[in-house]
């Protein structure tokens, strides 16, 4: 009886038992094995993509990254720890564009306070210039209207040569004066200098510029077949071979260089014409910096298109 009772017991309970170990035993096997279903072939790494990673200092994440994907892995699941270097990965991409943010702010900030300067240098020039154009106008009309009056008579035609003739040298001489009329030069107060680090000057403090965009700028380009030398050699020659500048080595560059990059302590006084051939310059320099956004634009699309499938 009491064998009975245990086994009527004892029955169910094995029956309830043995069919849910045997059904969790059944589906352990797909779940060990599933993980190593799919195998994520990966092509190489695009040049220009290694070159920024590079610059910004993220060679060995983003290689981390590639281990992790590579693999034998499901292509749809993701690790923690996968997650955790992608992170990685969008913060460096971020503070570098910041910095390359920043460094554009910095150089208009430049621009615009020497745009300003100049836009006062000029109305000053253009002022004195239509001055002296009116005087020429009202000495040689006189001139010439009281040489010919006196022409009339024969005692005062000498007077009236010698009239026309002043008429005449005074106009000359306005328009010469004219001519040479480039405006008074100022200082900028105080904006950067930033063309100041690519001529090994003196840097303001603000025109200190970060690693990663000083890095890229010392790079030469792997995308661009056309550029074989760091974009920082390419600029300066480029601004010597439209004659802004000239050779940087030349003793006679020295001083046009020294108020191009002059500092806010130095209080250099610039002309018009320096004033413009510097925000040319600030301008094909801000050019080269934005080509960094496209570099890390790149950096982020190659690793969504390569590790999320």
């Amino acid at each position: 009886m009491i064998s009975f009772k245990i086994s009527r017991w004892v029955l169910p309970l094995l029956l309830f038992i043995l069919p849910a170990q045997a059904q969790t035993e059944l589906s352990a096997v797909p779940q060990e094995t599933a993980a190593c279903q799919t195998v994520r072939l990966l092509p190489p790494i695009p040049a220009n993509v290694q070159q920024v990673a590079q610059e910004i200092g993220i060679v060995p994440l983003l290689e981390h990254l590639h281990a992790i994907v590579s693999r034998c892995n499901q292509a749809s699941s993701m690790s923690i720890e996968e997650l955790a270097v992608r992170q990685q990965i969008a913060e460096a991409v971020l503070v570098a564009s910041l910095d390359v943010d920043g460094v554009v702010a910095e150089i208009d900030n430049e621009r615009s306070q020497i745009l300003d300067v100049r836009a006062q240098l000029s109305s000053k020039r253009d002022r004195k210039i239509n001055l002296i154009s009116l005087a020429n106008i009202v000495a040689g009309t006189g001139s010439g209207v009281i040489g010919t009056a006196l022409q009339f008579s024969d005692r005062t035609a000498f007077a009236g040569d010698g009239i026309g003739v002043a008429g005449g040298a005074a106009g000359v001489f306005l328009s010469i004066l004219g001519l040479r009329q480039q405006g008074k030069s100022a200082p900028l107060g105080v904006a950067p200098n930033m063309l100041a680090p690519l001529f090994q000057r003196t840097p303001e403090l603000r025109s200190i510029y970060p690693e990663s965009v000083w890095a890229f700028l010392g790079t030469a380009p792997v995308s661009d077949p056309r550029v074989h030398i760091p974009w920082r050699e390419e600029l300066i020659d480029e601004w010597v071979k439209s004659g802004r500048i000239g050779p940087p080595g030349a003793p006679a560059s020295q001083k046009k260089i020294d108020l191009l990059t002059s500092r806010i302590g130095d209080q250099k006084h610039l002309s018009i014409d320096l004033l413009t051939d510097r925000s040319a310059m600030l301008l094909d320099l801000r050019a080269r910096v934005l080509l960094m956004s496209r570099d890390l634009r790149d950096l982020m699309r190659a690793v969504a298109l390569r590790f999320s499938d």
